[in-house]
Parts: structure tokens; C-alpha cells; sequence
């Protein structure tokens, strides 16, 4: 273990030739240098392998399997990483060069943290900043709510994301890493530190949920069956889940309404959310799902 690295910064990438080369670059430029960079494709039919075989670097380690979705290419990443603490880095994002930095910091004050999550902005493709998020305060109890974390600001370490690995449900996915908050949640203390220090890209080939009205379904009906099942997200949550539940039929009615669906469906998924946990109301998502329900 000594001469393995502190961190290991794991980019799953699917046909993302384009990005790619920035993202692996603003982790190369790191103030501290106790890192490997693992790259894991997952079956790209562009030039991704070229591109990232011409950045040249001992760093980085390129690996490529068939396709099997985001979930199982993170934990492929993961399993073949040597590094004390696992970070995860999607392949059109990019980290400011104090990232590393500041977790190496951050887990020095909080020795033998498992799990821990930093600050980050959104921006357009153009570096226009469109919103900062650094105002997390309780991640174990945050977290029902929604989805308030970037993957790309997460740490864990190595032994924890063996144990507790990402759902490998194809007809999860986006929602994954939800899915793994709440159970890592239920687990450990989930350790945050506001310091932006990474950048979530807005493009127009990102999305985070299918337009497919029939998937959209599918993937709250999953996620919702994979929450309640866990026994330790029972045990520590209790009727709690009931906002988690709330909240992911409420994120339904928004997608489905963003994919012109049926306006019963839009109503049946915001009724039942409501009915939930009412809550829901004060979120800026019921006012966007309302604004679509008049356009229909």
C-alpha cells in the first residue's frame, strides 16, 4: 500500500471523444500529484480510445469492456483502482486544479471519513456559471430529498465502494448514484465541505433521463423498489423514505412532462408525490411541472 496513490479519479466515458481530452487534462493538472487517473470505456464506437492514448501521461490507465452502462463501468473503475479514496469523473465534466487538494485536506481533518462530497458549480459549454452549489449542510438527511450531489465531488474510500458498489440495474440508470447516496447514507456519516471544486458542463448531448415515457416509468418504479428494499435504509430512515418516494414521483411528473407525455401520467405522478410527503409543493420542481402542465 505504500506506494499505491491517495486518490484514484475513476472517468467512465461512452463515445465522448469530444469532451474527453479536457476532462482528462484538468486532472493532470493537479496541485497534488498522489493520484492515478483510470479511464474505463464503455464500448465507444468514436475515437475515444485514440483520444485518450494521445494524452501522454503515466497517470493514466485505459481500459476498455463492452458496453454495460454507467453503474457497472463506475464499479469496473473502482475494482481495478488502487488508490485509498475513489473519486468518480464524468467524461465531459472537468476539476479546478485544487480539487485534489482540497479533499487530501479535508480527509486529513476528518481521519478515516468514508465517504465525503465537495462543493460545485454548473456551467454551460461556453463557461458561462449558471449556478453554484455550496450550500449543503446535512447530506444524511438532504439526500432524501433529491439528488443535491455531483458525482464528480464524491470520495469514497476504496474498501466502502467495494462493499457498497453502484446498482448495475440497466433500467436504473441516472438515478444510480441517487439510489447509492441513500444507501451509503444509511451507513455512514456523509461527510461534505462547501469548497467548489469541480465544474458540471451543461451541453446539449447530456441528459439525465431518457425521453422514452415507458423508461421514465420503468426507472422511478426501480428506484423506488431498490430504496424501500435495502433494510438498512429502513432501519435508518423509517418512514423518512416517505420524502425519497415523494420526491422521485414528483422528478417523474417534471420528466415526463419534459418529454410531452401524457398529461394524466404528469398528474397521476405529481398527485401521488404530493399525497406523499406535501412538502413537495415548495420545491421549484412542482413550478416547473406546472408551467408545463399549462403549455399542454
Amino acid at each position: 500500500m505504500a506506494n499505491n496513490p491517495f486518490f484514484s479519479v475513476v472517468i467512465p466515458t461512452y463515445n465522448r471523444a469530444e469532451f474527453i481530452r479536457k476532462t482528462i487534462e484538468s486532472v493532470l493538472i493537479q496541485s497534488l500529484r498522489d493520484f492515478e487517473i483510470i479511464v474505463v470505456d464503455d464500448g465507444s464506437t468514436d475515437n475515444t480510445e485514440a483520444v485518450v492514448k494521445s494524452v501522454a501521461s503515466n497517470k493514466i490507465k485505459y481500459y476498455k469492456k463492452e458496453n454495460s452502462e454507467r453503474a457497472a463501468t463506475r464499479n469496473f473503475g473502482a475494482k481495478v483502482s488502487t488508490g485509498i479514496y475513489v473519486n468518480f469523473l464524468d467524461s465531459d465534466d472537468v476539476i479546478y486544479p485544487h480539487h485534489l487538494q482540497s479533499a487530501k485536506k479535508f480527509s486529513e481533518a476528518n481521519v478515516n471519513a468514508a465517504i465525503f462530497h465537495l462543493g460545485y458549480d454548473i456551467k454551460d459549454e461556453h463557461g458561462k456559471l449558471l449556478r453554484s452549489v455550496a450550500n449543503i449542510q446535512f447530506i444524511n438527511q438532504q439526500i432524501l430529498s433529491g439528488n443535491i450531489l455531483s458525482c464528480n465531488g464524491v470520495f469514497i474510500r476504496k474498501e466502502c465502494i467495494m462493499q457498497n458498489q453502484f446498482n448495475e440495474d440497466r433500467s436504473l440508470s441516472s438515478l444510480e448514484d441517487w439510489e447509492l447516496w441513500i444507501r451509503m447514507s444509511a451507513r455512514y456519516l456523509f461527510l461534505n465541505d462547501n469548497t467548489i471544486t469541480s465544474t458540471v458542463i451543461q451541453h446539449d448531448e447530456r441528459s439525465v433521463m431518457s425521453v422514452d415515457t415507458t423508461k421514465i416509468k420503468l426507472k422511478i418504479d426501480r428506484f423506488i423498489h431498490y430504496v424501500l428494499l435495502d433494510e438498512m435504509n429502513k432501519k435508518y430512515y423509517g418512514s423518512k423514505l416517505n420524502k425519497t418516494v415523494a420526491s422521485a414521483w414528483t422528478y417523474a411528473a417534471l420528466h415526463l412532462a419534459i418529454a410531452n407525455g401524457n398529461k394524466k401520467d404528469v398528474l397521476y405522478y405529481l398527485l401521488k408525490g404530493i399525497n406523499r410527503y406535501p412538502g413537495e409543493v415548495f420545491k421549484k420542481r412542482f413550478l416547473g411541472i406546472f408551467k408545463k402542465l399549462i403549455e399542454f
